[in-house]
């Protein structure tokens, strides 16, 4: 791979990024604005200032060697000091809604979750790449036999993940659950039986599609539905709002927001009503309470259209994921390629769901779209997984490709190659990762 390229590839990831923020700038502001003769709420400047430091954060973060000791301690460091948060928030946190998920820190209110998630599959990152031979005596005793690595990784995700769930937000922590799954299919050497999976797992989100339009199309729906109990259960794990939800996303008419969502986003047709000049957004049909946060999506495609809004920002958010994916196959560095693809994986989950829920194929579960949504923790955090990423491509630039191997075989290492195959028959992504384990046999011998 050219030099060149790769420092073609870091101004696309960069002009996207500033493409994805300058969309939510103006759009956060649109959702304050009501008309001429009324002030415009402030939460734009406070979600500039958000993003402002988010550059900064993932401008230094890019910085960092993928595999170098600093990233490393901050990984760690990051990882217990958000285990902290999460008991932090269930003892002192704000309530807010009937849910304890915020720090309250003055004039800062902190969600330790987001930055759980990032930190958690960074620790899973390197949890699978590290040799079982390599480190400390306490390393490899943790580590000795299979049985024993495979409950290390299963608590360094269950513990955040059970924190994060008791608060509750079910739905931060089912985001870990696809990023952990692509890092461990990609460890497998059952190339085959991942394919197999993936493909199950897409025919029962076919099948799942099918069954829904079948219940809100058919007669006995409303009798179903309302069979769904309204109170908790599971010893107050499961919330009156989750069965709540779950009831109006079966249901054909659907809740207040959902129909609102709808109808915001459908209403602004090909080329959108113009900036500032939506309508369901202007008169509150669509909550101005959600409207900067879970829905911005709609405001985007009532004002700009699909051909000026949605599709624009969709394609940005396809480019980060080309060029982050990209830049995971050709890295020489197994826990940065595994760290690369969970941390895409994490980012298209929260795409993929927020909107899926702005047109009602998912139930809501308020998941914020990345660098758009209002919201200081998460842009933290997001921007925090994309400078890891960013450091990944900057890794590159200069150095050979690790598709194209040593001269010498002598020094030569076999790369182990893993196939995920993200659309079955459509899109594959190569990665091929230097072995650590065949580097260390083959040096002793």
């Amino acid at each position: 791979m050219e030099p060149g390229h790769e420092r073609n590839d870091l101004l696309l990831w960069w002009l996207a990024l500033a493409g994805l923020a300058l969309y939510g700038v103006l759009f956060v502001y649109s959702t304050g604005y009501i008309g001429g003769d009324y002030a415009v709420r402030p939460v734009w400047r406070q979600h500039a200032v958000w993003l402002l430091l988010a550059a900064v954060l993932l401008w230094g973060v890019s910085r960092l060697s993928p595999s170098g000791r600093l990233l490393d301690a901050l990984v760690w460091l990051g990882y217990g000091a958000s285990l902290l948060g999460l008991v932090a928030v269930l003892l002192v946190g704000k309530q807010i809604g009937g849910a304890r998920r915020w720090l309250d820190l003055g004039s800062l209110t902190l969600q330790p979750a987001e930055f759980a998630k990032v930190f958690t599959l960074l620790a899973v990152a390197r949890l699978l790449a590290r040799p079982a031979d390599s480190g400390g005596r306490l390393w490899r005793l943790a580590t000795r036999t299979r049985f024993r690595r495979a409950l290390l990784l299963l608590a360094a995700v269950a513990l955040p993940a059970a924190l994060i769930v008791v608060e509750p937000s079910a739905g931060n922590a089912c985001t870990l659950l696809p990023a952990t799954a692509v890092a461990i299919g990609l460890r497998l050497p059952w190339r085959r039986l991942w394919n197999a999976l993936l493909a199950l797992t897409l025919v029962a989100c076919v099948a799942a599609a099918a069954a829904l339009v079948w219940l809100r199309s058919a007669d006995e729906a409303e009798g179903l539905v309302s069979a769904i109990p309204r109170e908790g259960l599971a010893g107050g794990l499961v919330r009156g709002y989750h069965l709540r939800r779950v009831a109006a996303y079966l249901s054909p008419k659907g809740s207040w927001n959902e129909r609102q969502s709808v109808m915001t986003l459908a209403s602004g047709g090909a080329f959108g009503k113009g900036y500032l000049e939506g309508t369901m957004k202007g008169l509150g049909y669509l909550p101005r309470t959600v409207a900067p946060t879970d829905f911005i999506f709609s405001v985007i495609g009532e004002e700009m259209g699909f051909l000026f809004g949605t599709l624009p920002v969709l394609l940005l958010y396809l480019t980060l994921l080309w060029l982050g994916l990209g830049w995971a196959a050709r890295t020489r560095d197994r826990a940065a390629g595994l760290a690369c693809a969970e941390l895409m994986t994490l980012l298209a989950t929260h795409v993929l769901v927020n909107v899926a829920m702005t047109v009602r194929l998912l139930p809501i579960i308020g998941l914020p779209l990345p660098l758009l949504s209002y919201g200081g923790s998460f842009t933290l955090a997001i921007a925090l997984a994309l400078g890891v990423v960013c450091g990944a491509g900057r890794d590159l630039e200069g150095q050979t490709s690790a598709l194209h191997p040593p001269t010498d075989r002598r020094q030569a290492t076999p790369p182990r190659r893993l196939s995920l195959t993200l659309i079955p028959g459509l899109l594959r992504l190569n990665l091929q990762l230097r072995d650590g384990d065949a580097t260390s046999r083959n040096g002793t011998r």
